[in-house]
């Protein structure tokens, strides 16, 4: 049902759209964006949004109206990209797992324990890497990165046991994303790994169709997944970012003088969004722990990293060896 909701909301917003047809701007209107996420008002990329909409709306003086629409009210975060490049979507949050199906470049961000901290990633984006891959997305699918919001490591979060080891793992159901890198290394860690949209995470914990999820810790406090699993394992092995992405059919529409407001407030909203996720977790664990979560810290990963170890070999050839050095070096 909420799947044919989404359809028939997506088909009003493309008949309504001033952009849907890729035109320009006219002098007096007002220009509307919906921006779509699969999380709650409470998630730091959704209240990153909102940040967004509050500075676009003041530094346009009104010209732009931004339109926040959460908790996977537009559908998942393919069903996002799917819509910018028909036009009947302007702005939506998509994790890189996704995008590394649009362009494999994205994979090197799901290989696990490649990024060594949020700062090691920030920096290897503001390097340079950012725009590389915004450049490279855009040509491939008419999308275009805005921002890139970091968010704290990923942990395991289970139902059934913690995790210590990697033998702990062992024929675990593990709700993972949908990525290939992500399904290899849950595989190589002796799990069975079951791609699910965010927005079904929820029920497949609660059914138990999945024994377990990986995410950042304040997520799920947002998403209240306490209600569904018992134990928190850090095992840290993803850092990576979500991206503010636009239809570049859209953004190209727009006069420059607008351009430049999204582009500077993009970039501002994913500086946000890192930081919330950040000053958040210590307090999303205190919470998560009070609500009857045990959490489990895990001092030695070495299991976790040799298990995992042989995955950096069997993509580089897709993802690019120069790319994966330049996170390792």
């Amino acid at each position: 049902m909420k799947k044919i909701l989404a359809i028939s909301l997506i088909l009003f917003l493309a008949g309504a759209l001033v952009f849907a047809g890729g035109g320009r701007a006219r002098e007096g209107q007002v220009i509307n964006i919906t921006m779509a996420n699969p999380s709650s008002p409470e998630d730091n990329m959704v209240r990153a949004f909102f940040h967004f909409r509050d500075i676009v709306q003041e530094r346009s003086n009104g010209r732009i109206a931004v339109n926040v629409m959460h908790s996977g009210q537009l559908g998942s975060h393919r069903d996002y990209m799917e819509q910018m490049q028909m036009g009947a979507l302007e702005m939506a949050e998509v994790n890189v797992a996704v995008l590394s199906a649009f362009d494999p470049t994205f994979m090197v961000f799901d290989l696990p324990y490649i990024s060594r901290s949020v700062q090691h990633l920030q920096g290897l984006l503001d390097g340079g890497l950012g725009q590389r891959f915004s450049n490279s997305l855009e040509a491939r699918t008419g999308v275009k990165i805005l921002g890139w919001m970091i968010r704290s490591p990923r942990n395991m979060y289970t139902s059934t046991r913690p995790i210590h080891t990697a033998a702990d793992f062992a024929g675990m159901r593990v709700r993972i994303m949908e990525s290939p890198v992500h399904r290899r290394t849950f595989e190589l860690l002796g799990a069975v790994p079951v791609p699910l949209a965010a927005t079904e995470r929820y029920m497949a914990l609660q059914t138990g169709v999945v024994d377990a999820a990986e995410n950042s810790i304040p997520l799920i406090l947002s998403e209240r997944e306490f209600e569904v699993t018992r134990y928190i394992s850090r095992t840290e092995h993803f850092i990576s970012p979500n991206v503010i992405a636009i239809s570049s059919r859209f953004f190209n529409g727009l006069p420059p003088d607008l351009q430049a407001i999204l582009v500077q407030a993009g970039d501002e909203a994913a500086r946000f969004a890192t930081r919330l996720d950040a000053e958040s977790e210590a307090g999303a664990i205190r919470d998560l722990v009070n609500l009857g979560m045990v959490f489990n810290e895990v001092p030695d990963k070495s299991s976790f990293i040799s298990r995992v170890r042989p995955i950096y070999d069997e993509f580089r050839a897709q993802i690019g060896g120069d790319l994966i050095d330049a996170f390792t070096r």
